[in-house]
């Protein structure tokens, strides 16, 4: 059983108090888009069986990604094929080759009409969602909501880590640098979430702008302070344009900066990651493949695939190094005309440089919410391949962007009184 359960309020969040809460304690400061509240505390609620299967198609996942991880840092010309720029290819580089491997993922999971989730993608270089991941669940027994409840666990474990790699209380080998792009208020309710809690942890942090990050006599710093972890809400692909980025490399592949997440998830990162998993299906252990058959829609690098522009309603394209649903195009959304053009465009991009890829699209089972039928993207958080907690997201169409409802989720139990 999966669907969204109305609690007593029709509105919780028009309780002063519960409007209070979600944006002073946990930071949601950009709870709208387009004139329209894009958060709610109603609950998405999984059966016991629901929530095995999503750990079940996040452990296939990461499991598949890691041989070809594996892959792509053996290979120069494997790793080519992800579309990384050269500077970013080599902060990737350095942290593989130091082993600076702290991972923090969301894996989105799509509900099948069959009722089995299965995942189209992951954000494993500045996952977002950690506001509402970590504040809507805490709103529900305010809210009225009888039980316990399944509880994020993400944020509390990744001030945890930076803490631990710092050196423990009080930061002993170097202060936490906390870099975003500080003009934007979704980076900034992140950072002030990390920051606060990473203080209340014991460890020395600060929010800056990457431009304040300078490396001198092979150590990094932010003034005069030395840091010795890197939590990063700003993209490799970014961190790559800054004219510090191949000293940082250097101070990263020495081991002397660890960084979270780890350049090295732009693999992960890249939605070619999905295409070279089927591309390497042969070389997987026997029980994973036959897993991965069974569970990862079938991904394919666009410029190997022409007949897809031919097959409209079966597929998915995706830019490889795309965010937040932009430039993700779903074939049953569009026009012949449209996909056509789509599809050749991804194509071109590719021959230059910028690849694209295909994606089979997943039939999905809409479920029952308050607002009537929606589909839903389940985002399951990892850090090194631990399950840290959910993110759930509803549409009226089978395609999730920036303007889908969050809501929390909650696992069914019968001591809840969810039976």
């Amino acid at each position: 059983m999966i669907a969204v359960r109305a609690l007593p309020l029709s509105d919780p969040l028009t309780s002063p108090e519960l409007w209070h809460a979600l944006r002073h304690e946990h930071f949601v400061w950009d709870a709208y888009v387009a004139g329209e509240r894009r958060v709610d505390v109603h609950p998405l609620v999984l059966s016991p069986e629901a929530h095995a299967d999503a750990l079940a198609a996040v452990r296939t996942t990461l499991c598949a990604l890691a041989h070809t991880k594996a892959l792509a840092f053996g290979s120069d010309s494997e790793l080519g094929t992800y579309g990384l720029a050269p500077t970013a290819a080599r902060l990737a580089r350095a942290s593989y080759a130091a082993n600076d491997a702290t991972s923090l993922s969301r894996i989105d999971l799509l509900l099948g009409e069959d009722g089995r989730f299965r995942p189209c993608e992951i954000n494993a270089d500045c996952p977002g969602g950690l506001n509402e991941a970590d504040g809507l669940p805490a709103l529900l027994g305010r809210a009225g909501f009888p039980g316990s409840t399944f509880v994020s666990r993400v944020v509390d474990a990744l001030a945890d880590k930076l803490v631990a790699l710092s050196g423990g209380r009080g930061s002993p080998r170097g202060m936490i640098a906390l870099a975003l792009a500080t003009a934007y208020s979704e980076d900034l309710q992140i950072a002030a979430l990390v920051e606060r809690t990473v203080r209340q942890k014991g460890g020395v942090c600060e929010r800056v702008s990457p431009t304040q990050l300078g490396v001198r006599e092979g150590t990094c710093f932010v003034g005069q302070h030395p840091v010795s972890v890197l939590y990063r809400y700003f993209p490799t692909e970014h961190f790559a344009e800054l004219p510090v980025a191949e000293a940082l490399a250097s101070v990263v592949a020495r081991g002397a900066l660890r960084t979270v997440s780890s350049f090295a998830d732009m693999v992960a990162q890249s939605k070619v990651s999905f295409a070279r998993i089927h591309a390497h299906l042969n070389a997987l252990p026997p029980e994973l493949a036959k897993a991965v058959a069974s569970r990862i829609p079938e991904t394919r690098l666009a410029s190997r695939a022409p007949h897809v522009a031919h097959e409209r309603s079966g597929w998915v394209v995706k830019r490889a190094l795309g965010r937040v649903g932009d430039e993700v195009f779903v074939g049953p959304l569009e026009t012949d005309e449209d996909w056509t053009r789509l599809c050749l465009g991804a194509s071109d991009a590719s021959a230059s440089g910028d690849p694209w890829i295909v994606q089979r699209f997943v039939p999905q089972r809409a479920i029952q919410t308050p607002w009537g039928p929606r589909y839903l993207t389940l985002g399951a958080y990892t850090m090194d391949n631990e399950m840290l907690g959910y993110f759930a997201r509803l549409s009226p169409i089978v395609h999730t962007s920036h303007d889908a409802l969050v809501v929390p989720v909650v696992v069914r139990s019968e001591r809840a009184g969810l039976s």
